[in-house]
């Protein structure tokens, strides 16, 4: 039967139609292939950096953790980047030696940045080292002032203690009796058991403030109540020596043993001695003036 006329025309048509569309289809299919196997042989892309505040906060972490080789890993590029706190957690660990080798200059290297942007803590460390002298730093008390009466003023209980034992000592300021008592008073308030035993012991003396055994008493309790041993030993002197608090051997005993066992040595000789002739028959205590005339140990 001879094809209709119009078919004749138009399956041409169709059939090159469907060639084509099929062709293509092989072509996309050969083309996925090809891009299948490209794609699988490309790495994977790297993650994204952490940002100086991820690293510190992940520097942080491995604090918690002690792990001060992941701590210091963290920390070195987001010190350098100037994140602050991982400039002052960096110096701390050189500072103390926590994973590294002590060593002040570097421990100053990463304070002094955080200083400069007005970061109290480390304000007080360069203070701290200043004051004590050590591997790459000078001993200068005039620099440990300052660094101290920065932090002081923005709060930073520690600093205004240390302050306080400087204007005592005359030591990179001349010697103030009524500011070290103020800063003593200043660090009292915000919780510092030492500070407040030198307060104690500056009424008790009457240098810088008007003596007054009784406020003395108040201080040292309020100090030994914040755990300073030092405050419990001097209790227990004048339980001993009846000097600000009635005379009681056994309270004596009581105060100085809670002394001793906080690690207080002074406390631990004072009980091995005969309570016989225990009272040195002056209006105070030694123990209580020589604490008075001297800086109080740092805790």
């Amino acid at each position: 039967m001879p094809l209709n006329p119009r078919l004749s025309v138009v399956l041409p048509l169709l059939l090159g139609a469907a060639l084509s569309v099929q062709g293509c289809q092989t072509l996309h299919q050969a083309g996925s292939s090809v891009a299948s196997v490209f794609h699988k042989q490309q790495p994977p892309p790297p993650p994204p950096a952490l940002t100086p505040e991820e690293l510190t906060e992940k520097g942080m972490e491995a604090l918690r953790q002690h792990d001060w080789a992941a701590a210091r890993t963290a920390f070195e590029p987001a010190a350098e980047a100037g994140d602050t706190r991982a400039q002052v957690a960096l110096g701390s660990m050189y500072f103390t030696g926590l994973g590294v080798v002590r060593d002040y200059a570097d421990a100053a290297h990463w304070f002094t940045p955080a200083a400069a942007k007005g970061d109290a803590e480390a304000e007080y460390n360069l203070g701290l080292m200043s004051n004590l002298g050590g591997t790459g730093i000078l001993q200068d008390h005039v620099a440990a002032a300052d660094w101290f009466g920065k932090a002081a003023a923005q709060g930073h209980v520690s600093a205004a203690y240390h302050l306080g034992l400087l204007y005592q000592d005359g030591n990179g300021v001349p010697q103030d009796l009524a500011r070290s008592a103020a800063w003593f008073r200043q660090a009292a308030a915000g919780g510092s058991g030492p500070a407040m035993t030198a307060l104690g012991a500056m009424y008790d003396q009457g240098r810088g403030v008007e003596q007054d055994e009784r406020q003395a008493m108040i201080w040292y309790r309020r100090a030994a109540e914040a755990g300073d041993t030092e405050a419990m030993r001097l209790i227990g002197e004048a339980y001993y020596d009846g000097v600000g608090l009635p005379q009681n051997s056994a309270l004596a005993r009581e105060w100085l043993q809670r002394a001793a066992a906080g690690g207080n040595d002074e406390a631990a000789t004072r009980l091995s001695m005969p309570e016989a002739g225990s009272s040195t028959g002056d209006t105070v205590p030694a123990a209580v003036r020589a604490r008075a005339a001297s800086p109080v140990p740092a805790r």
